[in-house]
């Protein structure tokens, strides 16, 4: 049995490692053309789970009887929201006044989005993972007491029962894809890494290759799987799916880690320390990187491509980047 212990107390550079792993997933995520024939949904698509799997380690990895109080709203509004909002009030001052378009129409494209620019329900949905982690903890604190190991099979159970109510109401996909519905089994999971820490076994192995089964066929068939699994653009994100992420999945990034040159992890690192700004700055960059204009300058839709991947991850990651360490060397120098 392999295993990976992610670090409770003081600094884990794995950790970052893997924020930065995701965050630059998230980047090519948009801007990688045709990325089904990568098998992208295997790699670039676990970005997401695998953030909100680090969440939940964060939220419990002092325990599930210390995490049942509710978030510091504050500090919440102040490190998620706030910056999420600003960065959407500058997008629209920008859509309206200097792009003259119609105020009626970027106001209700932010509101059925979510925001403005790709990703922004990874906001919405990280907030209410922070609100649901301490109830989640509550629950499975008094289920260890009452039915111990069993609490997998209550999960799965809980993961299927939100998938059919889903399908029942049919809820819209705008609403769908602002809401946790499609990630809750994994709060199990992270709670797993936890308790037990990032294990490889037989059993997990097994359950990694069914995962990576349905992957494929939800990404690659089209079977439709309902009642089991609610049908939407959201293919690959059921609870069948996540053993993969949360298991051999991170024994393929921790395989890189290992071999990557202590400059390379520094900047991953670095990467993972500033993802949330990475974040906020890539959504800005695609929607407002001038797509057509590059494609009229060029002339070439080949070369055209290839240079809007470079500027687009270019212009997301290197400024926030290079801003903060020149924050950091100016505030050494102060002292």
């Amino acid at each position: 049995m392999l295993s990976i212990k992610l670090q409770r107390e003081g600094y884990d550079p794995f950790i970052d490692y893997l924020k930065g792993a995701c965050i630059f997933l998230v980047v090519l995520t948009h801007c990688l053309p045709h990325t089904e024939y990568i098998l992208f949904p295997l790699w670039g698509d676990q970005a997401v789970p695998l953030f909100l799997l680090i969440q939940d380690f964060h939220a419990y990895k002092y325990g599930v009887d210390k995490a049942v109080k509710m978030p510091n709203f504050v500090k919440l509004f102040n490190r998620i929201f706030k910056p999420f909002l600003l960065l959407l009030l500058f997008e629209v001052f920008l859509l309206v006044v200097v792009l003259q378009r119609d105020p009626l129409q970027v106001i209700k494209t932010a509101i059925i989005g979510g925001g403005i620019g790709p990703g922004s329900s990874y906001v919405w949905i990280y907030i209410q993972f922070a609100l649901l982690l301490p109830v989640m903890a509550l629950i499975i604190g008094l289920l260890n007491k009452i039915i111990g190991g069993k609490i997998c099979l209550l999960m799965i159970a809980l993961s299927c029962l939100l998938e059919l109510v889903c399908i029942y109401i049919h809820i819209p996909e705008m609403f769908y894809r602002l809401l946790f519905f499609r990630y809750f089994f994994l709060i199990y999971l992270g709670y797993m890494w936890v308790e037990k820490g990032i294990l490889l076994d037989n059993i997990r192995l097994l359950l990694s290759v069914v995962s990576i089964a349905f992957i494929l066929m939800f990404a690659y068939t089209s079977i439709n799987f309902e009642p089991l699994f609610f049908q939407t653009d959201w293919k690959i994100y059921h609870w069948i799916c996540y053993f993969y992420v949360a298991s051999l999945f991170l024994f393929f990034l921790k395989f890189c880690y290992n071999r990557l040159s202590t400059k390379l992890k520094e900047f991953i690192g670095l990467m993972g320390k500033y993802s949330f700004e990475i974040f906020l700055l890539q959504m800005f960059v695609f929607a407002f990187f001038p797509h057509g204009m590059l494609l009229v300058l060029v002339g070439n839709k080949y070369i055209c491509a290839a240079l809007t991947i470079i500027l687009t991850v270019s212009l997301s990651i290197l400024p926030v980047i290079v801003w903060k360490r020149w924050r950091e060397l100016r505030s050494t120098a102060a002292e």
